[in-house]
């Protein structure tokens, strides 16, 4: 155990905070680094970016809890035996590989997670470094961050929560100290990371985004510069819209509601929807990702390495990521007028497949546009769906969701009316909405359906917490 959390600080001045092999190495070897980095405004704002650099890693938000191992476990992809990522389409996780893949992410995450609590710390022995109003901007973020990584760990790792709540899940960290957390049960997690996004959001209380929205453009001040990109970073909005999210998967329906509600009426004016002229007539700068829409999005500038890997056309059959025809259709209900299929999904001229591959984080031809590199996390649009599944009545539920079907492409004729299925409704729309940014399994998981589509048969695959736990990796209970 000891050897294990050994500790090891390692400074990333230019690009990141701390980094290291092991995901509770955060006790500095050198307390001057610690003292060199939290001496200036510049230093706690480095250390914050670097948090967020780190996540976006492609064992992070910047590949696998997003576009591709995720969104293959939810079944999004034809993947059959012959195809290099069938162990996580089949939950085999035994295999050497798949195990391998869920401790990086578990290290990255809980590395992540520290070197937050490593930075929280730095603000309170070196106090006066930063004033009240950015000193308040940096912890709130720093504690929203903290709450998010702990649930995506739980959404992961965890019980299914709608059963078994009381289950051992995960640690959480709150000290950056090199010494293992205590296992907690589900509900235990939940309400630490409730606590923590309560105390975020009291601290961005007086977020610029709440007065001038995103500020998507630069000045030369550094310093000025780290409170623009609000919708880059987890902002005031993107605090409310996670307590929505974390309260809907904990069954606390009409906090979920609230807080869902809360964003809609307050966010819209600065996060709006997408002009449709921006779709239609978008040309070579298409705006596939709805970009105003998004509350929070990481910097992913791997974006476009990483769509090529995972879905180009001229990828061979056992490594693209890519679903069946029919089922794409299906999932589409063969609207072909939805932005979402008819502008993200196409058959490529230049390679020899007869079916729609994904170029929904293609490249655009504007290399300036400050929405290049955006890898979308929250959407405004989800805060809809939440409040319609919350709704108390059919008729607020339904205009919920044809709002979002309108912004989509879905007018006239499409509509949905009283006496249809809701909860399928709201299912149908996570399918389409999400599709690459890795919510639909989390979907799955919190509704504990018994049985979901198979990616590459017609047939469903029978799901229960064999295949929604992923287990403890052996980095973790090994040491326990």
């Amino acid at each position: 155990m000891k050897t294990y959390i050994k500790h090891i600080l390692c400074l990333w001045l230019c690009i990141g905070f701390l980094s290291c092999d092991d995901y509770l190495d955060v006790q500095p070897e050198d307390k001057f680094l610690e003292e060199q980095l939290f001496s200036t405004e510049e230093g706690f704002y480095t250390a914050l970016n670097g948090v967020y650099a780190k996540i976006v890693s492609e064992n992070g938000y910047g590949g696998d809890l997003t576009m591709s191992t995720i969104e293959i476990m939810a079944q999004q992809y034809n993947i059959d035996s012959r195809h290099t990522k069938y162990p996580y389409a089949s939950y085999s996780y035994t295999d050497g590989g798949v195990q391998g893949k869920f401790d990086a992410i578990w290290t990255n995450l809980y590395t992540s997670i520290l070197n937050v609590n490593n930075l929280l710390l730095g603000l309170e022995l070196y106090p006066d470094v930063l004033s009240a109003e950015r000193k308040s901007i940096v912890a709130g973020e720093a504690y929203a961050l903290r709450a998010m990584l702990h649930f995506d760990l739980l959404r992961l790792f965890g019980p299914v929560y709608s059963t078994n709540a009381q289950d051992d899940a995960i640690p959480y960290y709150t000290e950056s100290k090199a010494q293992m957390a205590e296992m907690l049960t589900a509900e235990q997690v939940i309400s630490r990371i409730l606590a923590d996004l309560d105390s975020a959001e009291i601290l961005l209380a007086e977020d610029p985004v709440r007065v001038n929205g995103s500020m998507r453009s630069a000045g030369s001040d550094f310093s000025a510069n780290f409170f623009r990109f609000r919708n880059l970073r987890l902002n005031y909005f993107a605090v409310k819209a996670l307590q929505a999210r974390v309260n809907l998967y904990a069954e606390n329906n009409q906090a979920a509601f609230v807080a869902a509600n809360a964003v809609i009426d307050e966010a819209t004016e600065f996060f709006p929807w997408v002009v449709d002229e921006e779709i239609v007539s978008g040309g070579a700068d298409i705006d596939r990702i709805f970009s105003t829409e998004v509350l929070f999005a990481l910097d992913n500038t791997e974006l476009y390495n990483r769509q090529t890997r995972y879905f180009d056309a001229s990828l061979e059959y056992d490594n693209i990521l890519a679903p069946l025809r029919d089922r794409l259709g299906e999932v589409f209900e063969n609207y072909n007028q939805d932005y979402r299929f008819s502008y993200s999904w196409f058959i490529s001229n230049e390679a020899s497949k007869d079916y729609e591959t994904f170029f929904k984080f293609a490249d655009i031809e504007d290399k300036d546009k400050t929405s290049r590199f955006m890898q979308p996390l929250i959407r405004i649009s989800e805060m809809y769906y939440i409040a319609a599944e919350t709704a108390e009545d059919e008729q607020t539920a339904l205009d919920y969701l044809n709002t979002v079907r309108e912004e989509r492409g879905l007018g006239d004729g499409t509509q949905l009316i009283p006496g249809v299925d809701l909860q399928n409704e709201i299912f149908k729309e996570y399918r389409k909405e999400f599709i690459g940014e890795g919510q639909l399994f989390f979907y799955y998981k919190r509704k504990n359906m018994s049985s979901i589509q198979s990616g590459t048969t017609s047939s469903e695959i029978d799901m229960t917490a064999a295949q929604y736990v992923v287990p403890l990796p052996l980095s973790e209970t090994d040491y326990r």
